[in-house]
């Protein structure tokens, strides 16, 4: 048996949907699951790691989306802090409707 032509033996008994199939969105997507349970199993520590190392397996397989993601990241942080402030807003503004209220009743 000569071991040269060995993994060309392999090659060719093994189907073509091994072959095609994702193996970095399946690595990813296992990853994160398993940060997943390892964050309700109370390994933050553990699962930030595994959720990570998933991460950049997905971002390898599509550079070009991790950047639109991150040319986009401040767009989101600022929607975000502009939601947070309306929130505020609406959370003082009931705590002085509520005051008012309560002046009202005790009266």
């Amino acid at each position: 048996m000569n071991l040269m032509k060995l993994p060309y033996k392999i090659d060719a008994r093994v189907p073509e949907i091994v072959t095609e199939f994702p193996w970095t969105r399946a690595v990813a997507a296992g990853s994160l699951i398993a940060g997943a349970y390892l964050l309700i199993a109370g390994r933050r520590k553990s699962a930030l790691a595994v959720a990570a190392a998933g991460a950049t397996v997905a971002l390898l397989e599509h550079p070009d989306t991790a950047r639109e993601i991150w040319e986009k990241v401040p767009g989101y942080l600022r929607a975000g802090q502009d939601f947070l402030v309306r929130a505020e807003d609406f959370v003082e503004d009931l705590a002085k409707k509520g005051e008012k209220f309560r002046q009202a009743v005790t009266r």
